[in-house]
């Protein structure tokens, strides 16, 4: 039987009810966003977004103690143009520049092959997207990010 390739895996797990590793423990009520707003916009400025973006990486770079992960960047401004589509197993600094360089924008995919699991990073944006975590990897995804000050919740 052949394996689906890193891109066909992606495209499936995109297909699964998705969660949200945010800085906010729950969605900000509609009503709430005269409130929400100028916080969102403060955080999002480029001089703040690093910050989180580092948190980003760092509970990227402890998952990936795990489970193998390979990263495919859609014009992130870290690409480099002699790096293939998808980096299986990058350096942990690779990795953290990918992350932190998605802040000034583009798209990041960190899809963990063997636990069928995909994070999304969409730059400029204050969350990141998981889908199809479970089990003992879903745990293990809840308690980094609660230690990198950060929520994991539903979509």
């Amino acid at each position: 039987m052949k394996q689906p390739s890193y891109d066909e895996q992606r495209e499936r797990l995109l297909d699964a009810p998705p969660s949200v590793i945010d800085f906010l423990p729950r969605q900000v009520p509609r009503e709430a966003g005269p409130f929400y707003f100028p916080v969102e916009e403060y955080l999002a400025a480029p001089e703040r977004i690093g910050a989180l973006y580092r948190r980003f990486a760092n509970l990227v770079l402890c998952l990936s103690c795990y489970a193998a992960v390979a990263a495919d960047r859609a014009d992130c401004p870290a690409e480099d143009d002699g790096w293939a589509d998808w980096i299986v197993q990058p350096a942990p600094e690779t990795l953290a520049l990918l992350i932190e360089g998605c802040a000034a924008g583009g798209t990041l995919s960190l899809l963990f092959p063997d636990e069928d699991a995909l994070l999304t990073l969409d730059g400029g944006d204050l969350y990141m997207t998981a889908y199809r975590f479970c089990g003992e990897f879903l745990e293990t995804l809840r308690q980094l990010a609660r230690a990198n000050g950060l929520f994991l919740r539903e979509a």
